[in-house]
């Protein structure tokens, strides 16, 4: 809660400071879609003008490894305490497609479907390979494979103020629970006709209020935003649970080398809830991921990231982007496990 507050705090300062600033010229007619120096893994940062389109795919693949309890690692033995499996390696995959469309120079509408593709290995508990049969290296190893699409996002982007370099963005924001939440295992991974983990399943099943306030600054070759967003879950899916609040921060700088070439530095912080209720049919000592207790924390990551333009013949107006982040902190509720990684790859072209 000490982290929510310090970012609310952090929001109200970043709206001050951009009301604070003077008249004078505009970033740019109506947006900032070509001078756009936004980092890959940043949904919503810009307007765009009044009959403009925007559509973009991005990929997005976060790596997972090792339990935390907290900020300590802990080993496969201290997860058998209470669980029959210890997760070894999990990698989840998400490609996403978003159009935007300039409704007028103030408003913008954005709708985003996505595809996911979640694999996680696990190790069992010693004392229960020999009910699977084969080599204790064969049967210690289970495997979770789920894919499918995932929930809808829709939101209007409110272009609040374009002037002094600056420009101040509100988006409100939900989610459509369009992706499934009742997949089932198999005797591979000891969910055989059993619903898997939350993290395993495609969404949320839940109305979600996704809102977020993005400001921008540009002068020359630099620029820096700021961004507050948040998931606020509006209701409990029919299983009995709800995924918990998200609020997160993100500020990142940039720094054009030329016309169409760009690097960027982003710091994102985030404050987590764990989840609220459970699924009654889902054994919360099957593994970590099981319980609903051990969802949520608190985590900083440092991205480093470039964006290029091409401006030749049918590509005018495309923009290829990247980004690589590492975890700086984590304080997760667990035993849960840790990001090792995360990477984004998005190509996007407005029209």
């Amino acid at each position: 809660m000490q982290m929510q507050f310090r970012l609310c705090l952090l929001f109200i300062f970043v709206i001050h400071i951009a009301y604070g600033q003077s008249d004078s010229q505009e970033v740019c007619s109506a947006h900032c879609c070509f001078d756009d120096t936004t980092p890959a893994g940043i949904m919503i940062s810009h307007a765009h003008e009044k009959g403009e389109w925007m559509f973009s795919y991005r990929f997005m693949a976060m790596d997972m490894k090792h339990v935390l309890e907290g900020s300590r690692k802990v080993t496969s033995d201290h997860v058998f305490n209470n669980y029959l499996m210890y997760p070894d390696h999990m990698r989840m995959d998400m490609h996403m497609l978003m159009a935007m469309y300039g409704l007028s120079d103030k408003i913008t509408l954005m709708a985003m479907l996505n595809y996911n593709y979640n694999r996680m290995t696990m190790t069992m508990h010693p004392g229960m390979q020999h009910n699977h049969g084969g080599t204790s290296e064969e049967s210690s190893a289970m495997k979770m494979k789920t894919s499918g699409l995932g929930d809808i996002k829709l939101s209007l982007i409110y272009n609040l103020l374009n002037k002094n370099n600056s420009q101040l963005l509100l988006s409100p924001g939900i989610s459509i629970p369009a992706g499934r939440i009742n997949i089932t295992g198999n005797a591979e991974n000891m969910y055989d006709g059993i619903r898997l983990p939350y993290v395993m399943q495609m969404g949320s099943g839940t109305w979600d209020f996704t809102p977020v306030i993005n400001y921008f600054y540009n002068k020359t070759r630099f620029s820096f935003s700021s961004q507050v967003s948040s998931i606020i879950r509006l209701n409990t899916n029919h299983l009995g649970y709800k995924l918990g609040n998200e609020l997160t921060l993100n500020n990142w700088i940039a720094y054009k080398w030329s016309k169409p070439f760009s690097s960027s530095v982003r710091l994102e912080t985030a404050s987590l809830q764990a989840i609220k209720g459970k699924d009654k049919d889902l054994p919360k000592d099957y593994e970590p991921g099981s319980n609903p207790a051990n969802y949520g924390g608190e985590k900083a990551f440092l991205y480093l990231g470039t964006n290029y333009y091409l401006n030749t013949s049918f590509l005018t107006g495309s923009k290829i982007s990247l980004e690589f982040g590492v975890p700086v902190y984590q304080n997760l509720n667990g035993p849960q496990m840790a990001q090792r990684f995360t990477l984004f790859a998005s190509y996007s072209i407005t029209l």
